[in-house]
């Protein structure tokens, strides 16, 4: 990059999981009225970035995104492991400096958050950004542009973690305020302490 050049960032919405450890798409369960994936769109939508794109399987989760006016992808080879829709998102992405990965089932994760990780890559834009809150570390992760080739190779249910694990001189840990917006909804028992958090009132 130049100085005066615009940074960009595309946001993808990695959301053709099978959620098997629960039984059923946990991105469409309700909280607070509304879908995980539904609540992670629109959070994503309030932080500017220059495109939003969904990788998806399900027809109703596709659905989704396409009212939203996102770049919808569908995975028809989701059964091969989340490397397929990593490699599909970078894939359809426009020209950009960086990636920021969404898993979509962090209910709490906050539009603060995003903001500070995005302006600590364009602070630091050949670095991987990857939220923390105090030993636990966690998503949406930002990757420069050149790591573009390291995600297309990638094969399997393989991510992100192994381009961190072999560029760990490349990784800028940022200190978030909440420990709570890593949380993710992966087992039924995650949703349920959820919806009890909903019912009682205390929302993180």
């Amino acid at each position: 990059m130049k100085a005066g050049d615009i940074m960009s960032i595309s946001a993808i919405i990695l959301a053709a999981g099978y959620s098997r450890r629960m039984g059923k798409n946990k991105l469409l369960l309700k909280y607070r009225g509304k879908s995980l994936i539904e609540h992670t769109i629109e959070t994503i939508e309030k932080c500017g970035f220059s495109e939003i794109i969904l990788v998806g399987r399900n027809k109703k989760i596709i659905e989704i995104g396409n009212r939203y006016g996102l770049v919808v992808v569908k995975n028809q080879n989701a059964d091969k492991g989340i490397s397929e829709s990593i490699k599909l998102g970078v894939i359809h992405a426009k020209k950009t400096n960086g990636y920021m990965f969404f898993t979509a089932d962090q209910p709490f994760l906050d539009e603060n958050t995003i903001k500070k990780l995005t302006h600590e890559f364009t602070e630091n834009y050949d670095y991987i950004i990857v939220p923390k809150c105090d030993v636990r570390h966690g998503n949406p992760v930002i990757f420069p542009i050149s790591f573009k080739d390291d995600f297309l190779k990638l094969q399997g249910d393989v991510g992100g973690k192994i381009i961190i694990n072999e560029n760990l001189d490349k990784v800028k840990l940022i200190e978030i305020n909440d420990g709570w917006e890593l949380f993710d909804v992966d087992t039924n028992e995650n949703y349920e302490y959820i919806l009890k958090l909903e019912e009682n009132n205390e929302y993180v």
